[in-house]
């Protein structure tokens, strides 16, 4: 008769697969290196002068600039951008729009890069934790770099997008662990 097949051990189970998964895990990484790059270049460099700085220091004025240019109340930005929308002038309606949207839509790739790239960050509690310290970590340096402002709303925002994609990050794993036992 036939050999009596035994069941695999869950280490091997879970052990990479061959060539196919290194391309799909390769082709993911880049994904994630271009939206980093991308994201880098939309925060702190667009439009951006960051030799301003050094004037901002000299003039005394820095503290004040970063202080001015800070907001830890919650909801107060999503506030004056509701406020903008319900004026009905098209400028203060498209500006408040791309703001509030763009804050959520620019973080929906990170949900779902990191649990399809970290294992450890396919618990949900994980993956919000190094989300928030990533973001709180842009929102300072871009404040303190005078690039743009630090503001709690933003970080609500982005953690937002990023808890859009989470799901959307396991399903893949799931897809292509689903694929890789096919094979």
């Amino acid at each position: 008769g036939l050999p009596r097949l035994r069941p695999v051990p869950r280490a091997l189970a879970r052990a990479e697969p061959p060539a196919m998964r290194r391309g799909v895990k390769a082709a993911v990484w880049a994904l994630f290196v271009l939206y980093s790059l991308v994201m880098l270049w939309l925060l702190f460099l667009r439009g951006r002068h960051p030799e301003f700085l050094r004037g901002y220091v000299e003039n005394g004025i820095y503290w004040s600039l970063v202080r001015s240019t800070t907001n830890l109340v919650p909801f107060r930005t999503v506030a004056d951008f509701l406020e903008n929308i319900a004026s009905g002038n098209d400028y203060l309606v498209r500006h408040a729009v791309v703001n509030l949207a763009g804050n959520v839509v620019m973080f929906v790739p990170l949900g779902l890069f990191l649990p399809l790239l970290f294992r450890r960050l396919r618990r949900y509690w994980r993956f919000l934790l190094v989300c928030v310290l990533v973001i709180v970590v842009v929102e300072t340096a871009q404040v303190l770099l005078t690039v743009g402002w630090a503001d709690v709303d933003d970080l609500i925002l982005n953690l937002c997008g990023a808890s859009i994609g989470f799901p959307f990050g396991l399903l893949a794993v799931k897809l292509l662990d689903k694929g890789d036992r096919e094979t």
